[in-house]
């Protein structure tokens, strides 16, 4: 530091300050000389009215011009001043400067520490008086000094005032300096910025912060810029000390439902780390939303906007439904109606996660006819109508079309006149009394440690469902078809749980909600079979009980029983008998006290009633909800008993030869291999059960009339009703090649 210059303006007889130009890094090397030659300090920063208000610079003046009297303090540094001009503009300075100059300080000796203010140099030297007696420059008087001014309202961390900002420079703070204060600096030499709220808060004081201002509200941003302030301006100690260090991706509902903060900071966390996020449709929809007002509503929605051609569909789809999990149907319904837009793409965007959805998929498919895609976006109805086979003794094969044609046109809500006419012929021939009673088969089963579970109204058309069901939860299951009493009503048909002895359990609400008010549904109010989302999670519930009671060893057995099925074909067929009954209120007229005489061709009498086999309806009842029971149809007749236990998982089954030669006349044979002894083994080709014949212990032997050509055939292996593997059977002809077409000739 040029601290000789300053010696020689002590011992001079020069009557004016001595301007001392000083830069950022000689600063505080001039305040320590400076000390040592035994000068006083005046600060600037004592002449601030108060915290917040600018200096008396005319108080200065008196101060310096009063020195000359002084006994004490004749020779002192000013500190502050030249900052304090050069935040005020050049204007200011240039005025405040010249003054100065001229000033007579008499035998005083005033050294003014000036910083910021190289510009102004230039201008003073322009008067001859001001020559290298009176003032020196240090360094060229580099400065590189900034300033980010902030309300206090605006919660920057930062000094408070600007008589704290001028204090801090006194004592030779360098670089950027962050104040709260309202004085008007528009005027500065420095660089100065300015921050009037939060957000700018934020983004000044976190490095890298680069979302928008719209993904909050300046409530918001507030109070994360007051989190920020106590966590060091890290954005990821604040979102640690609000638990989202680790795996965002998971409670997802739980962490973005509702409007707190917490909701808030889960969003910006997000919106902060997008690109480490795994789940695509989640980073697609940040990248798509920029206020958290929309955030949920997007998750739910963006999807609409993507064809289920697109390449990323797929698993944006699979993503969404993840996300959505646990969104209350509420918020699902208002999704199901925005994916109405476009009616054809609709269908690809629903999930199976909730109710509503789930009777959306069946309307849509009701009215639209069946897709591929409906395994992955509706598995429990994909299995529901799945063929079902048969595999009792009596009327397996008339069951199995039977059913897979009542289960088509209950989905599609229309009646098909070939299955109609097969209708009216069962019920002349009403084939079902070849079935065992109900309570022949229970007499028969083991009922030690048996629980008896009765689902009112279960009929065989939920079969397909149960075996998937089961097969999914590892059980073990055993399918008894029976026919129930007529007519089909519960009041005839209750026998079997009133007299069982063990523990037992009744369950109204498949019942209920085919033909009850309180099911939720009515066929006058929406004639689409949507009931049916109800009727399969029924289903489901039904066999997460068992599994539950059999894990947790209740019982050996869960016997599931049910006094009749019902139709809901006879609803949509609306044919009316001739006759005025007693049916007001009951059954929709399926059936009716016994009267005569009566002309009706489709009609049964048992039990002193008249029972319709068809579709027919007696006159004055009440007319139906959704479905029906009381006659004589398949669908009500025609009931299940299953057994259901703990599965040994460990059963095996494999084919002997892994090729076999087939003959175009009698087809071909296949030997198959167990690794533990089962019973009552069939295979399942092409949709018909083929039943094996015993070899020994582990082997079983299966004829296979209808495979006459060479080539590879998928097949299912059972033992009893329970899938103990699939197995693939390659039938080459007898050249030995697998694709002979000369030997499927000849």
């Amino acid at each position: 530091m040029q601290i000789d210059l300053v010696k020689r303006y002590l011992t001079s007889s020069v009557k004016t300050p001595y301007f001392l130009f000083i830069s950022d890094d000689q600063y505080k090397t001039a305040i320590d000389e400076l000390s040592v030659l035994g000068l006083d300090f005046v600060q600037m920063s004592g002449f601030c009215g108060g915290d917040d208000k600018l200096p008396d610079i005319d108080g200065l003046f008196t101060y310096i011009e009063a020195a000359d009297v002084n006994a004490k303090g004749k020779k002192f540094v000013v500190t502050g001043l030249g900052e304090y001009l050069a935040l005020r503009g050049d204007g200011e300075a240039s005025r405040t400067l010249s003054r100065l100059k001229d000033l007579s300080v008499g035998g005083a000796k005033v050294v003014l520490l000036l910083r910021g203010l190289a510009s102004q140099i230039a201008g003073l030297q322009t008067d001859p008086r001001f020559d290298n007696r009176r003032f020196s420059v240090v360094n060229k008087a580099e400065c590189d000094l900034s300033f980010t001014l902030a309300a206090q309202s605006v919660g920057l961390s930062a000094l408070s005032g600007f008589k704290a900002l001028l204090a801090e420079l006194e004592n030779g703070r360098c670089g950027s300096v962050v104040v709260n204060t309202v004085v008007n600096l528009d005027q500065a030499i420095f660089t100065v910025h300015q921050i009037s709220n939060a957000y700018d808060g934020i983004k000044f004081s976190t490095m890298g912060f680069a979302l928008a201002r719209s993904c909050g509200s300046d409530a918001r941003w507030a109070e994360l810029l007051t989190e920020l302030n106590q966590s060091n301006g890290s954005l990821d100690e604040v979102f640690e000390k609000n638990g989202l260090s680790n795996n965002l991706e998971s409670d997802f509902y739980t962490r973005i439902a509702g409007n707190d903060y917490c909701n808030w900071l889960y969003f910006i966390c997000l919106k902060s780390k997008t690109d480490t996020l795994q789940n695509g449709y989640l980073r697609f929809v940040l990248d798509k939303t920029s206020r958290f007002e929309d955030f949920v509503s997007n998750i739910l929605n963006a999807i609409i906007e993507i064809p289920h051609t697109d390449k990323r569909f797929s698993s944006f789809y699979r993503e969404r439904k993840a996300l959505v999990e646990k969104f209350p149907e509420s918020d699902i319904a208002d999704f199901v109606v925005n994916s109405r837009h476009v009616m054809s793409e609709s269908i690809y965007k629903l999930t199976d996660g909730t109710r509503v959805e789930r009777e959306e998929i069946i309307a849509w498919l009701s009215q639209n006819g069946l897709i591929p895609e409906l395994d992955s976006i509706y598995p429990a109805l994909a299995a529901y109508l799945k063929k079902y086979i048969f595999k009792s003794p009596e009327l397996a094969d008339l069951l199995t079309e039977y059913f897979e044609a009542y289960r088509r046109q209950k989905l599609s809500n229309e009646l098909e006149n070939d299955f109609l006419e097969k209708v009216d012929e069962l019920a002349r021939t009403r084939n079902f009394n070849r079935l065992p009673t109900r309570n022949e088969i229970i007499d028969s089963v083991d009922k030690s440690d048996t629980f008896l579970y009765w689902l009112d109204s279960l009929g065989v058309e939920y079969l397909g469902l149960i075996e998937a069901l089961v097969q999914k939860r590892g059980l073990s299951i055993r399918v008894y078809i029976a026919r129930a009493e007529l007519p089909t009503i519960t009041s005839i048909n209750r026998d079997f749980f009133d007299a069982w002895q063990g523990p037992k359990e009744k369950n109204n609400e498949l019942d209920n909600t085919k033909h009850s008010d309180e099911g939720g549904y009515n066929f006058t109010n929406n004639k689409l079979p949507i009931h049916l989302a109800k009727e399969l999670d029924i289903i489901a519930a039904m066999i997460d009980k068992a599994a539950t009671k059999l894990a947790l060893r209740h019982c050996k057995r869960f016997l599931i029983v049910s006094d009749h099925g019902a139709s809901r074909l006879a609803v949509l067929r609306r044919k009316e008998e001739k006759y005025d009954t007693d049916t007001t209120g009951e059954h929709s007229g399926r059936c009716c006290k016994l009267f005569q005489p009566y002309d009706i061709p489709f009609v049964a009498e048992e039990n002193g009633y008249l029972v319709l086999a068809d579709y027919g309806r007696f006159k004055g009842s009440r007319a139906a909800n959704v479905e029906v029971h009381g006659g004589a149809s398949l669908e009500e007749v025609v009931v299940p008993i299953i057994e259901l236990s703990l599965r040994d998982g460990s059963v095996t089954v494999k084919l002997v030869d892994e090729v076999v030669t087939v003959d175009f006349r009698t087809g071909t044979e296949i030997n198959l291999f167990f690794n533990s002894p089962v019973q009552g083994v069939s295979v399942v080709l092409n949709g018909k059960p083929n039943s094996a014949s015993q070899i020994d212990e582990n082997h079983y032997s299966v004829k296979l009339p209808d495979t006459k050509r060479a080539g590879e055939y998928p097949a299912e292996v059972y033992a009893g009703d329970n899938l103990i593997g699939n197995i693939m059977i390659k039938a080459q002809g007898k050249s030995g090649k697998v694709n002979d077409a000369f030997d499927d000739l000849f």
